[in-house]
């Protein structure tokens, strides 16, 4: 008889796309500080990277910083949020 999975579940029962030893959330909050680094790179552009970066290719340059906040906020979104616990 073949094997019964409830929708949304992987191959092991857990989440689809959940590695096995990965806490939940993790790669939503890393998402998240990915995109943090990108928006700050954008507004405090003298970053030594961006600096030598900047001198090296100028249109990379600019162009990175929004490149990194939109992948990092991608990831944030299409990943598992975390779990957070209720008070009460």
């Amino acid at each position: 008889m073949p094997e019964v999975r409830k929708k949304g579940e992987g191959p092991q029962g857990g989440p689809q796309g959940a590695r096995q030893g990965e806490p939940r959330g993790a790669r939503a909050l890393l998402g998240a500080a990915i995109a943090m680094l990108g928006a700050l790179a954008t507004v405090q552009p003298t970053n030594a990277v961006l600096v030598a970066l900047s001198e090296a290719v100028p249109q990379l340059a600019v162009a990175l910083p929004p490149v990194v906040t939109a992948c990092g906020a991608l990831l944030a979104a299409l990943s598992e949020p975390p779990r957070v616990g209720r008070r009460g």
